[in-house]
């Protein structure tokens, strides 16, 4: 970070997440550098999806493949 670059340029990133109570999450997030008039990084932004639901389904349809081999 200090460089002020980052290696995930472009997509989303994925990551297991734990929620306030303690449940497990998975999310997906993108993250940008915020950098003043003159180039200098000052900090990071991401946004931050919750996306549990849809991993959930395609473990199941993963699941279900396999089990049809």
């Amino acid at each position: 970070m200090a460089s002020g670059e980052t290696k995930y340029k472009t997509g989303l990133l994925s990551s297991p997440g734990l929620r306030k109570d303690g449940s497990q999450a998975s999310l997906e997030f993108s993250m940008v550098l915020l950098h003043d008039e003159q180039g200098t990084m000052q900090g990071c932004a991401s946004i931050m999806r919750d996306v549990t639901e849809r991993w959930l389904k395609e473990q199941d349809l993963k699941k279900r493949l396999a089990d049809c081999s």
